[in-house]
């Protein structure tokens, strides 16, 4: 019996600079966004400000990838904003019917 290596297991979406799969992306889009209003504040304003303003959104993006995203479980950052907005992300329905699949019967 032969056995074949598949690699199922490997489920990862691979990593650039030590940073994981999609989160390098709204780094991206955070730099994007911070280099067109860094230009768009350069016409009217000194260049000291416009880069310190411009430099907000990188900054942001980074800091809400590195401090809820990078390292953490799945859906840790919106698991965590819906315990912000009501209380329930982590915990299962405050009330539950005694048999779920009955209980859409009766509708």
């Amino acid at each position: 019996m032969n056995i074949v290596a598949t690699h199922a297991g490997d489920d990862s979406d691979g990593k650039i600079w030590g940073i994981e799969g999609m989160n390098i992306l709204f780094i991206l889009a955070g730099l994007l966004l911070s280099v067109g209003f860094a230009l768009m504040l350069s016409r009217h304003h000194a260049p000291a400000f416009s880069v310190g303003a411009g430099a907000l959104p990188f900054v942001l993006t980074t800091g809400y990838v590195f401090a809820l995203r990078q390292g953490k479980p799945k859906s840790f950052d919106t698991d965590l904003l819906e315990t912000f907005a009501n209380g329930t992300g982590w915990m299962p329905p405050a009330i539950q019917p005694r048999n779920p699949l009955s209980s859409h019967a009766s509708t």
